[in-house]
């Protein structure tokens, strides 16, 4: 919810309100048109945008007056062209496209860029939004993976590998299984660690 209180030189037009309340979470959306239950003022001394910049329509109250209004909008999403796998790379024109949909309810606001590293951080349905909470950055070391192993004693280094038990970074201390019993190791590198 924002509540703004502007002095009477310095306000915007309502519809110009709502459709910065809308950028600031969907930098890339493409406003067609807005209607209200009523006509708004011309001029006004205070707007709260009641809003949920999830959905496409909702209250916004404007010198103490309540109006409705619903919005139509398209906005640019990248679409899965399969079903991805966990931990599956998100690579455009491979397993998903750009398309521009109409802007509907999203429970979590999709992605208008794929960074590099994206990965699925669960499994993706195929036509599915690609978003913020079916992604993350791919972690330098994830669980079940495989990883090699230094274990350094004195002025001796043995070489080995083991599992993963966790994701992580460089840095990280995390949980390894090796030879059926676990240990704690630090990440040195990508899909390295090491055990002192």
């Amino acid at each position: 919810m924002i509540f703004l209180i502007l002095p009477l030189f310095l306000f915007a037009s309502v519809k110009e309100e709502i459709v910065n309340f809308y950028k600031k979470t969907y930098p890339k959306i493409n406003i067609i048109s807005i209607t209200s239950n009523k006509p708004f003022p011309k001029t006004y001394k205070s707007i709260k945008i009641l809003l949920c910049a999830k959905s496409a329509s909702g209250n916004i109250l404007i010198d103490k007056k309540y109006y409705f209004i619903r919005i139509k909008a398209t906005i640019p999403v990248y679409k899965a062209l399969k079903i991805i796998k966990q931990n599956s790379p998100i690579i455009p024109g491979v397993n998903v496209k750009k398309e521009t949909v109409k802007f509907r309810y999203f429970y979590s606001p999709p992605l208008s860029q794929i960074p590099k590293n994206l990965i699925a951080s669960k499994i993706i349905g195929k036509n599915a939004v690609i978003n913020k909470s079916n992604t993350k950055i791919s972690p330098d070391v994830l669980k079940n993976s495989t990883v090699s192993v230094i274990i350094s004693s004195s002025n001796i280094q043995i070489y080995s590998k083991a599992k993963a038990l966790k994701d992580g970074n460089i840095g990280d201390t995390i949980p390894i299984e090796m030879n059926k019993k676990i240990f704690k190791a630090k990440i040195i590198d990508k899909n390295s660690v090491s055990i002192e």
